[in-house]
């Protein structure tokens, strides 16, 4: 990237866009796994999302990013350096933590605690989902408001 609106990498930002875009599909999955009770399964698309928009972040900024489902700190100190200074009220930092969290559930979420036969069923209920989803929305939220500002700088 060159400068604000800049952009050199046509590819990385169609593909930031196609993360978005499955990203708001996983918001939409947790609300209706969440309707129906179904908390593991809406914590697992929450944390889907939170990856998708954090790796469009990635893309946005430098043209690539990790090919794991984690974001080591160095990696993630580099972006912070890159995003503008007006967005400070986005609290990239906080959208960082929030991958670390939640990716911390990832297995679990999916599979429950297969040593001890507990299903993930058992395991989340729904304040652990509902705020899954708060902060799944942040983060596609950022990531969306970030890309339209490189794509098209206002």
């Amino acid at each position: 990237m060159t400068g604000k609106g800049e952009f050199k990498n046509e590819r990385s930002m169609e593909m930031a866009k196609s993360y978005l875009k499955r990203a708001y599909n996983k918001i939409s999955e947790a609300r209706e796994h969440l309707k129906h009770f179904n908390y593991s399964e809406s914590i697992s698309a929450s944390q889907e999302c939170i990856e998708l928009s954090i790796k469009s972040v990635f893309l946005v900024l430098q043209e690539e990013y990790p090919k794991r489902h984690e974001f080591k700190e160095e990696e993630f100190e580099n972006i912070l350096k890159k995003i503008p200074d007006n967005f400070e009220y986005l609290n990239f930092p906080q959208l960082y933590f929030y991958s670390k969290f939640w990716l911390s559930f990832y297995t679990t979420a999916k599979y429950g605690l297969e040593i001890l036969g507990i299903g993930a069923d058992k395991l989340f209920e729904k304040e652990e989902a509902e705020l899954a989803l708060k902060h799944a929305q942040k983060c596609e939220s950022a990531a969306r408001i970030l890309k339209d500002y490189i794509e098209y700088p206002y």
